[in-house]
């Protein structure tokens, strides 16, 4: 193991860590003795922990920097084959750590699968089955729960990567508009009409570069682009405070914002565009060149409309891959709900204490000088509160007063229905 070239580091403490973890428990099953078929089973445990191995520091398979990164082939290929192992040694392990093993399963299996999923229903059986199918549904139920797991972790990689294509896409199409609007302003003028006229009697300028100038300059739309990656930067760095971080390797609120910065210098052209053309009703022309640069920062920053839902879908997915947090209930599974208010403990009744001469109850002995003494002396008896209110009920109709057989009721006699 140690003679293993070992080249590029992906994830490799986890892996490692888990890899020695169940190297152990194999060498303290084996120690303790096992049939055929477990030394089989160890057999194969062994290997897969050292595919594990061989992934996690890029020995095999040994896909380039970019491919390993686009592609996450190493961690995947690391991470499966160390939940292979994990699933496969449900067949060494004795019964008592059989019976360990299955807390841990039925969690795993409600923080990964749908409560919908039939899956699922395989998790009820581990407690009532014989250890032989306890052992085969244990392993099956550890099998499934991994395999949900890994396909989670694929779809943040892709979210990743579509987010960062789209981010791509985006930066060299406002590249290929800068460049060619700064060759030929007239192409995309983004000046506004300002009052008085010039010395040689044309129309004045508001651009992005000035106040008063004669025409667009090929600066005007550098300037509106820049203004529009400075409002693109500060919405990422208001979205990112409300993202939750994350243990996966794939850095998706990053790649968003590296999304919302290209896409912030896209907005804010279009915007002044849309502006100009008088798009926008009951706005149709900036007085100065400080308001087209507000505007233009405004408008960068407005690109968060367009990528609230993104944030939000992003953070669902964060939010899915399954939790360590003890107090957080699992995934499709409703949690524990604390009562609203404590319930009071009943008060103590008192019994009134029964008066000398009631049937049952022994004479008192009467002192000889006619004093009562204070022990004989009968309590007063205790009122209990009734448990429900008194319901008087409200005073008949006189449609009600009448039976079927023409008598009168008495009043406040509850009256049989006869309809």
């Amino acid at each position: 193991m140690f003679g293993r070239q070992r080249r590029k580091k992906v994830r490799v403490q986890p892996v490692a860590v888990g890899v020695q973890v169940l190297e152990t428990r194999l060498d303290v099953a084996v120690a303790q003795g096992l049939g055929p078929d477990q030394l089989a089973a160890a057999d194969g445990v062994r290997r897969l922990l050292r595919r594990a191995e061989d992934a996690a520091y890029g020995v095999d398979p040994s896909p380039g920097p970019v491919a390993r990164w686009w592609t996450g082939a190493l961690v995947e290929a690391s991470f499966q084959n160390l939940h292979a192992a994990r699933a496969q040694m449900i067949d060494v392990y004795d019964d008592a750590e059989v019976a360990a093993e299955i807390p841990a399963a039925v969690a795993r299996s409600h923080q990964t699968l749908h409560r919908d999923d039939p899956r699922r229903l395989v998790t009820d059986v581990l407690t009532t089955a014989d250890p032989a199918r306890q052992r085969a549904f244990l392993r099956r139920a550890v099998e499934d729960a991994y395999d949900a797991l890994d396909r989670q972790y694929e779809r943040v990689r892709s979210f990743r990567n579509i987010i960062l294509l789209l981010a791509l896409f985006i930066a060299v199409l406002v590249a290929v508009t800068v460049g060619v609007v700064s060759a030929r302003p007239s192409i995309m003028p983004l000046c506004f009409d300002a009052d008085g006229e010039g010395a040689t009697g044309d129309r004045l300028l508001n651009c992005p570069t000035g106040s008063g100038l004669g025409t667009a300059g090929g600066g005007d739309i550098l300037v509106v682009a820049l203004l529009g990656l400075l409002g693109g930067a500060l919405a990422a760095a208001v979205s990112i405070r409300n993202l939750r971080g994350t243990s996966t390797p794939y850095d998706v609120p990053v790649a968003l914002a590296f999304l919302k910065v290209p896409l912030g210098a896209f907005t804010a052209i279009l915007g002044l565009v849309a502006i100009q053309g008088k798009f926008v009703p009951g706005l149709s022309a900036l007085d100065s060149q400080q308001q087209i640069l507000a505007y233009a920062l405004v408008l960068g920053f407005g690109q968060q409309v367009f990528t609230y839902t993104l944030d939000r879908r992003a953070q669902s997915l964060l939010n899915g891959l399954p939790s360590k947090d003890a107090s957080a209930p699992p995934t499709g599974t409703p949690g524990p709900v604390p009562p609203l208010v404590a319930a009071p403990e009943p008060e103590p009744v008192s019994t009134p204490t029964p008066l000398p001469g009631t049937p049952g109850v022994p004479p008192q002995p009467v002192p000889t000088n006619g004093a009562t003494p204070e022990a004989a002396r009968p309590l007063p008896p205790v009122e209990v509160p009734p448990t429900e209110p008194q319901y008087q009920p409200p005073p008949p109709d006189d449609d009600d007063l009448v039976q079927d057989d023409g008598t009168m009721t008495m009043p406040n006699v509850p009256v049989p229905d006869h309809r």
